[in-house]
């Protein structure tokens, strides 16, 4: 069962996201100023000043009185890299549940409306709500989900010996700044298309005009006013890294380290066989958040520049966006 959280429909579906990535990361520069050789990399959410209290942290399980009491309801917007992460996590699992869409673009902005801020408060998706209990950030929502779930048959990170790297190889996709890939551009990647590329821009600015309205509307409520004004300042880092070369590269760079620490995972541990899944014989939360990266990825134009050199990884990806692991993954976003 669906439910949206606007009265008009969402005809137009992109894929911004700069209000569902909830772990998002940006470069730091190295000492002199210069860029060091591995990026830094600070989640902005966590970074000193910029938000305080309870609006920092991914809540897990904690009590909600705004949000729905009975059942598993998943506030997600149905493009959205992160939601699809969620979902495929719920599926994966066998859960049952309710969808609400958050429709993030457009103008619409739900996630900025104070019934779903109440819920989240740093205005993103995914939240998943169990029995008035409220789980964010998707990455947070992957890590919890067996614990949360515990009479599901299906664990998502096993109890036997191969949990380590199963947890190891997840969070390294995890650690693929997939926003910034997907807007931003430096010299020698590809593109963005051009109307993706207004797009974005029309977007941020509408966000900021529309976060400084209900900064406005609510400065008399405490708890709101906090909200927006964390969430003026995480837009404005978010900007300031979209439009910063340098901080690109930097964030290329580190995805490149990124790929070769996977492809020596797949030519020296149980997939080099070349029939193998990442960390066995079975498919795992770890193919599947891969599975996630590759997709977009590929859709941007990144083959080239970050992996086509390692044959390894070439089939691994190609097995990825095959069927039906495919179609495992939940990798085909509905509505885009």
């Amino acid at each position: 069962m669906k439910q949206n959280l606007h009265s008009s429909s969402h005809a137009m579906v992109t894929l911004t996201e700069t209000d569902e990535t909830t772990s998002l990361l940006f470069a730091t520069n190295g000492p002199n100023g210069s860029r060091s050789k591995e990026s830094q990399l600070t989640d902005l959410y966590e970074d000193e000043g910029v938000m305080s209290g309870k609006t920092t942290k991914p809540l897990t399980n904690v009590t909600n009185s705004y949000a729905p009491q009975t059942g598993v309801h998943l506030y997600q917007f149905p493009a959205s890299f992160y939601s699809c992460e969620a979902r495929l996590v719920l599926e994966e699992k066998g859960i049952k549940y309710q969808e609400h869409d958050v429709c993030i673009v457009a103008g619409i902005f739900d996630q900025y409306k104070p019934d779903y801020v109440r819920i989240n408060a740093r205005c993103v998706v995914p939240s998943l709500v169990v029995d008035g209990k409220v789980t964010s950030d998707a990455h947070n929502i992957v890590l919890n989900a067996d614990r949360l779930f515990p009479k599901s048959t299906v664990k998502l990170f096993p109890d036997d010996d191969s949990r380590n790297i199963v947890k190891e190889q997840f969070e390294l996709a995890c650690s693929v700044f997939v926003e910034a890939l997907t807007y931003g551009e430096v010299e020698g990647g590809p593109k963005l298309p051009w109307m993706m590329n207004l797009i974005a821009k029309n977007n941020h600015e509408k966000k900021y005009n529309a976060l400084n309205a209900k900064l406005k509307e609510h400065e008399n409520d405490p708890y709101l006013k906090a909200c927006y004004e964390g969430k003026l300042k995480i837009l404005t880092k978010q900007i300031e890294i979209l439009n910063d070369e340098k901080q690109l590269c930097d964030i290329v760079d580190a995805t490149k380290d990124i790929m070769r620490q996977l492809n020596d995972q797949l030519i020296n541990g149980p997939s080099k066989d070349g029939t193998s899944w990442l960390c066995g014989k079975d498919y795992t939360i770890a193919d599947m958040q891969w599975g996630l990266v590759f997709v977009r990825l590929s859709f941007r134009g990144y083959r080239e520049l970050l992996w086509s050199q390692y044959p390894a990884i070439e089939n691994y990806s190609q097995r990825l966006m095959a069927p039906p692991a495919k179609q495992k993954t939940g990798i085909l976003y509905h509505g885009g």
